[in-house]
Formats: structure tokens, C-alpha cells, sequence
């Protein structure tokens, strides 16, 4: 599980912001789990006005985390791509850290880089004994040192300044695959760089990718569909071979598979069947959402979401939230990270898991997590408390 993300000078974001899951003994309240003696948040919800930084944070966090796992294998996920500094502070660095717990061990993992490149990048682990964290290996811009661990000189080679040198390491297979897999694997409906979100071709073939290999998850999903009255009593995966044949020729040249997913509505004990491109955005957004979120409940991981409630109603974003907060759906204590615009959801989350995101007169995006500020207590309602405007946290609107 992550214990925090920091951020520092990127976008949005100038001086340090926190994304902590860690809680006090007091604050066990909700989803939470308990490793090595710690309690840790399984989730975290950022809530603000537009323009606050929210998507930002969640970008950096994103960014950071696809270039220390696959930089060296994939150009496009390397420093020089997507790091942009706060536009008061293009000659600073870019920083980020974060520490986690990976097969009971933790370890702290920092960067900086600045226009592209790599300054500092470190990996420590924690002793549990004395609590005291040791390097792996120390990076700077013109030295590495490395600590019980030794790298072929011909593989250090191979290494740029605008790759992550965790990810090298990675990549060939310097750690065992069991090692690090948060860092391999998280999952997110944000993808930097694509545009695909929210893009019904994509979602479509996600889902289609996701079904036709999966029954039990293909079962699952389909009585879910039923709970939730979407209407929908049955799905139905079919195959066509498509032959592509020659304009000039007339000959085929290729066959491809096409896959077609039919939902099913059962009306006065008619089967009516219709093609899932022509359902609502609400039921693809659901559907692709519980393949996601049911890929990391069984695996545990983390995953990042930026507004969540996009396109669907209230009770099911809230339904979905809960699959988190269910020891017995998320056995392996996967977490979720997300923003939202409707505060709705904060009556069902605990003070430690809500984050109030608004900017400074510096044009910087500040993170306070609700615990933080002055006589909030557990028992309160923050949807009504945040709506009052007690927590600030809202737009600011200033009528002419």
C-alpha cells in the first residue's frame, strides 16, 4: 500500500503538497487497513473548485509513477515528456516522493528533475528493527553509489539522464517480480498523453478486451447490471470473422476477428437485444469502471480517478466508492485515489480521507486534509458542513 505521494513545482502545484493515507490510532475509522503496525487510508478524495489543481496532482503522481516503472523501455514515458514547472518557477526542479509498503517492507522513493533531466533520484529501504531507512542506491546527476545490489556496467550504460534509474533496474530484472509491483501496476482512467478519455471507441474495445477473457468477471458484471436497474438481464459477447478485401482486386488480402458485444432487456418476457454502443455513457462509464476497479480489488494496487461521478448518478458512484470500503470485495487491501466536484460523497468518508484543494493568492494549488483544520470532529457531517462553506474549498463566484 502507498503511505503518501508528495509533489513539489509541478504545474498547478509550487511549494510541496501531501497525499497522506497514513492514520493515527484515534483516527481508525472506515476503510482502512493495518500493516506492520500501521494504519494506512484505502481511500483518499480530493474535493474543490474548478481550476484548483486536483487533476494536477493526480497527473503528477501519474506522470512520476509510469517513468520510474517503464522510462527505459517506453521514450514517450521518459522525463523529457509531460513535466511541467508552476510558471513562477521554470528554473527549479520538478520533485516527487513517495513511500510504500511492498510484501511487508517499506521503502521511500525520491526524484527531481529539472527540464528533463535527472538531479537526485534515491531508493531506501526501512529497517523494521530500528525504523531507520538505508539506500539501495543514491543518484546524482554525475554519480550513482549502490548498496547490496550490484549492476552490470554494460546495463548502467544503457541509462540516460531522462530515464528513472528504478526503472532500468526494473526492466532488467534487477529485483525479483514479486518486488515492487505497485510500482509496475496501478491503474487509472487517466491517461497522460492519449487522448482517450472519454472516448466511447476506446471504452468499448477496453470492455470488449476485458470480457471475452473473462467469465466469472463476465458473470459478475451481469448481476450487477441487474441490481442496479440499468435494465439490462443479460450480456452476450459475439465473434465475426470481417474479411478486408482489395478495392482494385476485389480479392480479400486479410480476415479479422470482430468482437460485438448485445446487451439483452428482458420487457414483458421478450428478450429485446441491442448493441452496447447503443447504450447510455452512464452504463458504458459503469461498466467500464467495475472491470477496472474489480481487476485491482483482486489483485490490490492502486487506482487514480479523476472525477469518478462522470456520467453516472450519485448512489452508483457511492456504490462503486463502497467496493473499497468492503473487506470482503477488497481483500488485498487495494486503495483508491480520486477527485470529485459533488461533495455528496464526503458524508460516507472519514476526516482523514477528505482533501481540500483550492489555490493561493500565488496562483498555487494547497492541499488540506480534514483532520488538519481546527475542531472538525468524526462525527460530523461533511456534506452538509462543506456545502455551508465551513471547510472553504468552493468556488469564489462574484456576481457583477
Amino acid at each position: 500500500m502507498f503511505l503518501n505521494f508528495k509533489l513539489t513545482n509541478y504545474r498547478s502545484i509550487g511549494k510541496e503538497i501531501v497525499i497522506d493515507f497514513n492514520i493515527r490510532d484515534s483516527q481508525k475509522l472506515g476503510a482502512f487497513a493495518e500493516i506492520n503496525n500501521q494504519a494506512i487510508n484505502n481511500i483518499a478524495c480530493l474535493v474543490g473548485p474548478n481550476a484548483s489543481g486536483k487533476s494536477n496532482v493526480l497527473l503528477g503522481i501519474i506522470c512520476f509513477l509510469r517513468s520510474l516503472g517503464i522510462s527505459y523501455s517506453v521514450p514517450f514515458c521518459r522525463y523529457t515528456r509531460g513535466l511541467t514547472a508552476h510558471f513562477c518557477c521554470q528554473s527549479s526542479p520538478i520533485e516527487f516522493s513517495t513511500e510504500f509498503i511492498d510484501n511487508e517492507i517499506q521503502y521511500k522513493y525520491e526524484v527531481s528533475v529539472l527540464n528533463g533531466i535527472v538531479q537526485r533520484e534515491i531508493l531506501l529501504r526501512r529497517d523494521e528493527t530500528t525504523k531507520r531507512y538505508s539506500y539501495i542506491f543514491k543518484r546524482e546527476t554525475n554519480s550513482i553509489l549502490f548498496n547490496k545490489i550490484k549492476i552490470n556496467q554494460q546495463d548502467l550504460n544503457r541509462l540516460s539522464g531522462d530515464m528513472s534509474l528504478l526503472s532500468l533496474l526494473l526492466e532488467l530484472n534487477y529485483f525479483e517480480k514479486s518486488e515492487f509491483i505497485l510500482l509496475r501496476d496501478f491503474y487509472s482512467n487517466i491517461h497522460p498523453g492519449l487522448f482517450i478519455q472519454n472516448n466511447p471507441k476506446y471504452t468499448l474495445n477496453y470492455i470488449s478486451q476485458k470480457l471475452q477473457n473473462d467469465n466469472i468477471l463476465l458473470d459478475e458484471l451481469i448481476e450487477e447490471l441487474k441490481i442496479i436497474d440499468t435494465g439490462i438481464s443479460s450480456l452476450e459477447i459475439k465473434k465475426d470473422k470481417v474479411k478486408n478485401i482489395g478495392t482494385d482486386t476485389n480479392e480479400i488480402f486479410n480476415e479479422q476477428e470482430k468482437v460485438t458485444i448485445l446487451t439483452s432487456h428482458k420487457i414483458a418476457n421478450k428478450d429485446y437485444p441491442l448493441i452496447l454502443s447503443e447504450e447510455s455513457s452512464g452504463t458504458w462509464h459503469y461498466i467500464d469502471t467495475f472491470i477496472s476497479f474489480s481487476k485491482v480489488l483482486q489483485s490490490g494496487g492502486l487506482y487514480i480517478a479523476d472525477e469518478l461521478e462522470q456520467s453516472l448518478h450519485p448512489n452508483l458512484t457511492s456504490r462503486l466508492i463502497n467496493r473499497f470500503t468492503n473487506k470482503n470485495k477488497n481483500p488485498n487491501n487495494a486503495q483508491l485515489l480520486f477527485t470529485t466536484h459533488n461533495p455528496w460523497f464526503l458524508q460516507d468518508l472519514t476526516k482523514t480521507q477528505i482533501l481540500i484543494t483550492e489555490k493561493n493568492d500565488k496562483a498555487e494549488t494547497e492541499i488540506t486534509r480534514l483532520d488538519e483544520i481546527a475542531g472538525v470532529r468524526n462525527d460530523e457531517n461533511y456534506f452538509t458542513k462543506y456545502i455551508a462553506g465551513e471547510y472553504d474549498g468552493r468556488p469564489k463566484i462574484k456576481e457583477v
